[in-house]
């Protein structure tokens, strides 16, 4: 108060003059209850109300302006109140002290039996306000208290509420009995003496803290938190926290608790039914309301965004309400709540509003539950609202889906089955009644429709429809057979269905379209034949035949008898697809197809297996004699030649033949046997039959670990190039190196290809192989360029299979700019198969390229083949190689002699070059110069030698002459 009254007075002294000053502050402080003075920096007196001069116990008027503090207690010793006897300056001075001690406290003023708080407080301003204060009463409760501290534990004690005090520090010095009993504590001491326990849980722990220290500051604090008992039961609390004066003066905490348990938990219930009834509006956009008969009495907020109208307090009366009923729904919907309240219970109706906000016309469904007194008349309503504007859309929608469904149906030529499932009513197209073949008169029914179905589809046609009725399918589609009531016929049809439901998720219809696909059925049939067929043969195809090789052990396996399996291979079947054409080797497949499918009983299977390997299983046969005179039978009626195009084709089979269960007992065995045997014929000599005998095993045993070991060798770097030199027969001077196969075997050994040959029948394999060829070769050329040898080029050998690679040239090419060698260093050896068969095109575009780039073609093995002499012209060919077999024999043989007289004639007229391979004698040498042949290759002059031995045979043989062949390459290499 004192502060208060100091503002007070410095704000006056600044706002107003000395006289105004005094004026406004006498009249206010003259009606204050406190006595108030003010004195300035020299101890007199500025202001002072009436009040204070009654307190002090001195005539009015006797003080005022200009008095000073010594004159005041001057006149207060003259009242009477002698100050102990002391002198007027003494005392003075020693009141001066008393109150520099005090500081905000009070000091303590008896007058007349009356107690009275003083205090004087310094304004910034130097001026000090003092006051007086009447605490009579106080110091009476206070001592009265005092006298009835056991009277007040006694009314402490027996409150029904929890009451616990804590002092200042916050240490809990009293709980009443049911404070006690609240936290399940049987003694103060209890409470204080249990190690570890915290009355109030954690996350209430901050919250008290804070509240006690609010309270000791002297605030009153009334909040909710949970106890927790020394049993560990939890309850709910609302506390009043007060300030407490202890009886010895001390600031005190006195907290008054009342268990409200069942409120707060009711307060929960009743949020989360609040919290699930939001979600609840939110996820079915309710918009809930109730009506007395006066109007709309009670509604939540989404009620008033359904309609567009602003939130608004009070009742809505029912015309109101109306207006924002769309018009033509007005009347109806009026006279369904009038009928409703006077005869029903509840009321549904369904309406349109005009959204005030949009203008936008919404369709609401209403559902509300009428509350009636004894008397039945209505007292209440309640309902809500739903906005159901979208499924109206999408009913209008539907309809206008359906009545174009229908147009598009009629001129898709679909018939409509509409089935109504309310009132059991069907309607059927005209279409349908063509498909079904019925007249107009027939009228719809299930009974008519079952006849029409084919009778061993008409189960599943009835199961279909009850699963649509009953709800365990949504759409469905079936395809059944009927038979056409007009004239019997046989048709395939697809149905297609569709459940349509009404409100609420009920089934309302079933439509169904019914298509005739008597035509598409045929071609799928034809396109299933081809799955299991080879439509050139019209043969089982791999697949059918796999089929039925299983089916035919499985028989077999249960009746305990016997089943034979061919394997049929035309030799050189490629010779004639090369020399006469495809066509002509399709025709031969064909008429091959026809007679080995003639030659066989009804139950047995014929197949072609891909390319020219046919296959027949023979079911029931007696044994392996059995076998082999129907084999026999068979091969005899092939030996027949084929006429096309009017030449006479004699093409020899080679057969292979297994038995079950003698030679296996799979399917996988016994075509792994036959197999087996196939090649045993082919390696007797084709036109052969060969029936599987164990030994066998060890030639496919053999073959298989060639292929191994030629994965082996490829695995670990073991395959290396060997060179043997081409040289100038009359200069004797090197012209280049043709690099062969070689391979190390595991114990170092440097070996010939014929150990792998096995494994150049493995494209795969021959072509890995071939792969590493290339990357060492280039290797070694990379090398002597860095060392400076003069070998001029490598010729490598390049397969067909190569050739005919997509990216062959591209790969080579990039192979060698990768290891920076020029392409002159590089020559590639074909033979004449390369330019015949299948995949020409990529053959004539790697060999174009590669001749482009700089790199020459030689035309390896010449002579030996089925080349066309215009193959010469039509490839880019810089060198022709002829074969060692006519070199060998030239000088005994006229006919060889003329066949390389011939090549080497040819070469010259076309300007190609020409190598002679296989030269082993000086005669052969010298009669090549007469031939005039100018290179020259064989074991006269050195055999293959390791890469390392080429400088040393580069040095021997003398500087290459740069005029001499260009570098080439070779994918397969030679397994010379």
């Amino acid at each position: 108060m004192a502060d208060h009254a100091a503002s007070l007075a410095e704000a006056a002294r600044r706002a107003a003059g000395p006289h105004d000053e005094l004026t406004l502050l006498r009249e206010a402080m003259d009606h204050m209850h406190l006595g108030l003075c003010m004195f300035d920096p020299d101890d007199r007196i500025v202001l002072c109300n009436r009040r204070y001069t009654e307190i002090l116990d001195l005539p009015a008027g006797s003080i005022g302006p200009g008095t000073t503090g010594r004159e005041l207690i001057g006149l207060s010793m003259a009242a009477g109140h002698r100050q102990g006897g002391k002198a007027p300056d003494q005392a003075h001075r020693e009141l001066q002290e008393a109150i520099a001690a005090a500081g905000d406290e009070p000091l303590t003023l008896v007058r007349a039996g009356r107690t009275y708080a003083v205090r004087n407080r310094r304004t910034p301003g130097g001026f000090c306000v003092s006051t007086c204060e009447d605490i009579t009463a106080q110091v009476e409760a206070e001592a009265a208290s005092l006298k009835s501290e056991r009277g007040l534990r006694a009314m402490l004690d027996a409150m029904p509420d929890c009451v616990k005090i804590f002092d200042e520090a916050g240490t809990l010095v009293y709980i009443n009995p049911h404070g006690l009993e609240l936290l399940q504590a049987p003694s103060l001491e209890a409470l204080l003496s249990t190690p570890g326990y915290v009355p109030v849980p954690p996350e209430y722990l901050d919250g008290c803290l804070d509240v006690h220290r609010r309270v000791i500051a002297g605030e009153t604090v009334v909040w909710t938190y949970e106890v927790i008992g020394l049993a560990g039961r939890r309850r709910h609390v609302e506390a009043h926290a007060v300030p407490f004066r202890m009886p010895d003066g001390a600031t005190a905490h006195m907290c008054i608790s009342r268990d409200v348990n069942e409120r707060i938990e009711a307060e929960q219930a009743l949020r989360r039914n609040e919290e699930r009834l939001r979600l609840v509006q939110e996820a079915t956009g309710l918009a809930e309301f109730q009506t007395t008969p006066n109007g709309i009495s009670s509604y939540s907020s989404r009620f008033f965004e359904q309609v567009g109208l602003p939130v608004r307090e009070g009742e809505i009366t029912f015309p109101e309400w109306l207006e924002s009923v769309y018009p033509d729904d007005r009347e109806r919907l009026a006279a369904s709540v009038l009928h409703a309240m006077r005869n029903e219970d509840r009321l549904e109706a369904e309406f349109r509003i005009i959204h005030g906000d949009t203008g936008e016309i919404r369709w609401l469904s209403t559902h509300c539950a009428i509350e009636r007194d004894s008397g039945g008349m209505p007292t209440r309503t309640i309902g809500a609202h739903l906005d159901i504007t979208e499924r109206k859309r999408a009913e209008e929608a539907l309809r206008e889906s359906e009545e174009r469904f229908r147009l598009a149906a009629e001129a898709a030529g679909l018939g409509v089955w509409d089935y109504d499932l309310a009132d059991g009513r069907r309607e059927w197209s005209g279409r349908l009644r063509d498909i079904f073949g019925l007249t107009e008169e027939v009228e719809p029914s299930l009974e008519v429709a079952e006849a029409c179905i084919h009778p061993a589809d008409r189960a599943r046609f009835m199961r279909t429809l009850r699963s649509a009725r009953s709800a365990d399918i949504g759409r469905f589609e079936v395809s059944i057979r009927i038979l056409r009531a007009c004239d019997g016929a046989e048709r395939w049809v697809t149905m297609n269905g569709w459940r349509i439901y009404k409100t609420g998720s009920k089934l309302q219809r079933i439509i169904l379209t019914v298509r005739d696909v008597t035509e598409e059925k045929t071609a799928e049939e034809r396109v299933r034949w081809s799955a299991s067929h080879d439509p050139l043969t019209r043969l089982a195809n791999r697949s059918l035949f796999s089929e039925k090789l299983d089916q035919a052990i499985r028989a077999a396996s249960a009746t305990d008898t016997t089943v034979g399996l061919l394997l049929l291979d035309l030799d050189h079947f490629k010779q004639i697809n090369d020399t006469l054409g495809h066509d002509a080797g399709d025709r031969l497949l064909a008429l091959f197809g026809e007679r080995l499918r003639a030659g066989v009983r009804a139950c047995d299977t014929v197949a072609r297996l891909g390319g020219d390997e046919f296959a027949v299983v023979l079911p029931g046969i007696d044994g392996e004699p059995d076998l082999m005179r129907l084999t026999r039978s068979i091969q005899q009626r092939l030996l027949e030649p084929f006429a096309h195009g009017g030449q006479l084709l004699d093409c020899r089979v080679s057969l292979g033949a297994s038995v079950f269960p003698l030679h296996g007992r799979t399917p996988a065995e016994l075509l792994k046997n036959a197999d087996i045997a196939l090649y045993a014929a082919k390696a007797a000599g084709r036109a052969s039959l060969a029936m599987f005998e164990p030994r066998m095993r060890e030639g496919a045993h053999r073959r298989a670990a060639m292929v191994d070991l030629a994965r082996s060798a490829i695995a670990d770097h073991r395959i290396v190039p060997y060179y043997q030199p081409k040289l100038n027969l009359n200069s004797r001077k090197l012209v280049g190196f043709e690099a062969l196969l070689r391979w190390r075997t595991p114990q170092g050994r440097i070996a010939p290809p014929a150990a792998l040959e096995a494994a150049f029948e493995d494209l795969e394999v021959a072509a890995q192989l071939s792969d590493r060829m290339v990357e060492r070769v280039i290797a070694d050329v990379r090398h002597w360029l860095d060392r400076g040898v003069a070998f001029d080029h490598v010729a490598i050998n390049a397969s067909a299979a190569e050739l005919r690679r997509d990216d062959f040239a591209e790969r080579l090419l990039d192979a060698l700019r990768r290891a920076d060698v020029p392409t002159r260093c590089i020559q590639l050896e074909v033979t004449e198969t390369v330019f015949l068969g299948r995949g020409a095109e990529y053959v004539h575009r790697a060999l174009a390229l590669l001749s482009a780039r700089g790199v020459q073609i030689a035309l390896d093995d010449f002579g030996t083949g089925y080349a066309s002499l215009r193959h010469l012209k039509q490839f880019p060919v810089d060198i022709i190689k002829v074969d060692q077999s006519f070199v060998r024999d030239m000088n005994r043989d006229p006919g060889d002699e003329a066949i390389v007289r011939a090549v080497i004639n040819l070469g010259r007229s076309l300007g190609i070059r020409v190598v002679a391979e296989g030269i082993e004698t000086e005669a052969q040498a010298a009669r090549l110069i007469d031939l005039r042949c100018d290179i020259g290759q064989g074991f006269l002059f050195s055999r293959a030698v390791p890469a390392r031995r080429v400088p040393a045979l580069a040095a021997r043989w003398g500087d290459a002459p740069q005029s001499a062949a260009r570098p080439g390459l070779r994918l397969v290499a030679s397994r010379s």
